[in-house]
């Protein structure tokens, strides 16, 4: 019982593997609508993993170098957008972030993961922006509905 125990901390909770799952079910969407393309998963893996990384470590003595980690990945993911998609892509991915900021900032007053049943639908809805809004060129209803649903099911097991 504690080898599993010590496998669900270490493996399945960790920023890595959420990121890389969230990563992978967006390859899956991508792969079916034949927009693949490995600077949108790099993209959309390195937003995954700063989110988590800031949203764990932002209340400890690590915050400040976890800052300068996400400046540089938001410089990265930037130039990403600039040299391998368009302007518009980029306004995407800024809403994305900023929503992200939203979900779990300290110097709110009010954030939407101190919200119980909020949070949960939030989070649907940024994974589902990722899945069907920033991975193609429109707005995709089906891809956002099954997006959603999967997080806020996933989460609820």
């Amino acid at each position: 019982m504690n080898f599993l125990k010590i496998l669900k901390k270490s493996v399945i909770d960790s920023q890595l593997y959420v990121s890389l799952m969230g990563t992978l079910f967006a390859v899956f969407f991508m792969e079916e609508q034949n927009t693949f393309r490995y600077p949108t998963v790099f993209l959309i893996f390195i937003t995954y993993f700063s989110g988590y990384l800031y949203t764990k470590y932002q209340k400890t003595k690590h915050f400040f170098k976890i800052l300068i980690l996400n400046i540089v990945a938001g410089m990265i993911c930037a130039l990403l957008i600039i040299y391998n998609h368009n302007e518009i892509r980029l306004i995407k991915w800024g809403i994305i972030v900023f929503l992200g900021l939203l979900y779990n900032s300290f110097f709110l007053d009010l954030y939407i993961r101190k919200i119980p049943l909020l949070k949960v639908f939030y989070v649907g809805l940024v994974w589902a922006l990722v899945n069907c809004w920033l991975t193609l060129p429109e707005f995709n209803i089906p891809i956002f509905m099954i997006s959603f649903f999967h997080y806020r099911i996933g989460t609820s097991v």
